[in-house]
């Protein structure tokens, strides 16, 4: 989970400069990364999710 949070670290980080480097969130560049964060939160929490059902499944 480390790595996987460090992935989504640095590519947030990347979509704030390549908002700050063409000044706007609408650039084609900056929403292909932002989808690419997007993508990747979704699979993190997804994966949060089953670890913890699988923590807490009760039987029956």
């Amino acid at each position: 989970m480390d790595k996987e949070y460090g992935r989504l670290e640095r590519m947030r980080g990347e979509l704030i400069e390549a908002a700050a480097r063409k000044k706007t969130f609408l650039h084609h560049d900056v929403l292909l990364l932002s989808q690419s964060l997007d993508l990747l939160i979704v699979k993190a929490q997804a994966e949060k999710l089953r670890r913890w059902k699988s923590t807490n499944a009760t039987g029956g």
